[in-house]
């Protein structure tokens, strides 16, 4: 009699390992549908719901990433996040820009972020606005860029194109390619 109790106590936690193993696993990169069954799987060492990461250069912070739900993959340095919300700062402490996006990847050692999906950019100091749908920060350079299309809200002005170089404060924006806009007022501007 025991013996069945404990054999079917085996089943049950068997069948409960089984039904959750594929829920939070990423497969390896390059790895296809075809080669899935034989594909190696990679399982976050973390999984935290309403976390945040700050990122420092020295002793002086220069973002903090806020999410909904967070999987951390220490050995690739790979943090995938859900519900982004990031504030990046200047060297002196004050709020640069902020950031929010769908999901996002964030890479700690080499302070790199790619935000996904919806990503906004609001600037604090003159309600700059950069919509798009992915957005590259390189936190050495402390730059942002992408090929993807953009539009920025700037003093009334609008302009769209694709590709972008901009720094953190979006002050110098570059737009690579068909750029168009309307401009409120050409005070001050020359040729």
């Amino acid at each position: 009699m025991r013996t069945g109790i404990l054999s079917i106590f085996a089943l049950v936690i068997l069948a409960a390992m089984l039904g959750c193993g594929e829920k939070n696993e990423i497969k390896a990169p390059g790895v296809g549908e075809a080669d899935s069954l034989a594909s190696v799987r990679i399982r976050p060492d973390q999984q935290i719901s309403e976390a945040e990461i700050a990122l420092f250069n020295g002793p002086v912070r220069t973002t903090v990433i806020k999410a909904d739900y967070i999987e951390k993959f220490n050995k690739q340095d790979s943090t995938l996040a859900w519900g982004l919300d990031v504030y990046f700062y200047d060297r002196e402490g004050k709020e640069s820009s902020h950031l929010v996006a769908d999901s996002g990847l964030v890479r700690e050692t080499t302070k790199m972020l790619v935000a996904n999906g919806n990503v906004v950019v609001v600037t604090p100091e003159d309600s700059a606005r950069l919509e798009t749908e992915q957005l590259f920060w390189n936190g050495r350079s402390e730059m942002i860029t992408t090929d993807k299309f953009v539009t920025i809200y700037q003093h009334g002005d609008t302009l769209q194109g694709y590709g972008l170089e901009a720094d953190r404060g979006l002050k110098r924006v570059k737009i690579k390619r068909q750029v168009k806009g309307t401009v409120k007022s050409t005070e001050g501007v020359t040729e």
